[in-house]
């Protein structure tokens, strides 16, 4: 669907950063018990860009993964939550909270002096490189509105004046799905999706969370030095991704056999009243298969040899970009990618 040797050669440039995050990748592993599909889908959302929604019930382990994640990056010192971070931004959202929580309130006092009627410098949304938003559809209509710039454009609007923002990474976390037409408007534009459950009431499965979750709550948890500059590393990545595009060397093929199978499991979905695959999803779908074929074959060593799109890249659609989760229609999608 790809130029096989334009991939090759984005993985082998880019080789270092998508090694840290595949060691990553292991140590959340190790940390949390049976959230391999939440982890996967973590560091997906960090290498491509794309906003990450944890779905699941209280207590499910979905902030403790964002903040692990961050902490291992240095963006944040876990054994000290008092600490402020100014490239990280987590807030709670309920039906109350006002704007100027997430943006910062206007100083009144200096604009009355003559001065610029300004928001702070630091330490708010607009200024965080990692966002985290738990009940994220909780928020009002004008936070979700602003939200959208942010998810979209990578820009903050603030009274007619657009600037960029500092966010290369938005997560976010909900008790539920949205049913309403302005909620699923913001629930579309998260284009990585992740269901996450309590245990399973067996033997193996507690023992399993118990060991890894005493050990999650009550050890320290330091950053590792050599992972501090995975962002801005990664983001390089997505600035190649958009040169080698702008040149004509990374375009789609469109007489490609592998429209088809994408069809079928496009196809699957809507049938199955799973995700409608709007147009943005389905260009920001792609976006994620050749992400994930790079780090699949970094993490494979694979980095001698033309890379293709294959049934890992189809996988991701039923994984992680469905509205819903309906396990005998997924396994119907998984079995149909891997034919």
């Amino acid at each position: 669907m790809f130029n096989p040797k334009v991939l090759q050669k984005l993985a082998v440039e880019h080789k270092d950063a998508f090694k840290v995050l595949a060691r990553i990748e292991e140590i959340l592993n190790r940390r949390f018990a049976d959230m391999e599909a939440a982890v996967g889908g973590l560091c997906l959302a960090v290498a491509s860009g794309e906003p990450y929604l944890l779905i699941g019930p209280p207590g499910t382990g979905k902030s403790r993964l964002v903040r692990a994640f961050c902490g291992l990056i240095g963006l944040l010192v876990e054994d000290d939550p008092a600490r402020d971070h100014e490239l990280y931004f987590e807030y709670l959202l309920t039906p109350f909270t006002e704007p100027g929580e997430l943006f910062g309130f206007y100083d009144i006092e200096k604009a009355m002096k003559g001065g610029k009627l300004e928001r702070p410098a630091v330490g708010m949304m607009q200024h965080a490189k990692v966002v985290y938003l738990d009940e994220v559809f909780n928020g009002s209509s004008a936070i979700l509105n602003t939200l959208l710039s942010f998810m979209n454009e990578r820009v903050f609007h603030d009274r007619n004046v657009r600037s960029r923002v500092e966010m290369q990474c938005l997560f976010a976390a909900t008790n539920f799905v949205p049913e309403t037409p302005e909620l699923r408007a913001v629930f579309d534009r998260f284009i990585l999706r992740c269901h996450v459950f309590n245990v399973e009431s067996k033997v193996e499965r507690i023992s399993g969370l118990l060991g890894k979750g005493w050990n999650e709550t009550y050890s320290r948890h330091p950053a590792q030095k050599d992972y501090t500059a995975l962002l801005d590393r990664l983001a390089l990545f997505r600035q190649r991704v958009v040169q080698y595009t702008s040149a004509g060397h990374l375009v789609p093929d469109a007489s490609h056999d592998f429209y088809k199978v994408l069809t079928q499991q496009v196809h699957l979905a809507r049938q199955y009243d799973l995700s409608d695959m709007s147009n943005r999803r389905l260009v920001k779908l792609v976006h994620l298969m050749v992400v994930h074929r790079i780090y699949e074959a970094v993490r494979n060593d694979e980095l001698d040899r033309e890379l293709y799109l294959g049934p890992a890249q189809l996988e991701l659609l039923s994984m992680y970009t469905l509205d819903q989760a309906d396990e005998e229609i997924v396994q119907k999608m998984l079995s149909a990618a891997r034919k």
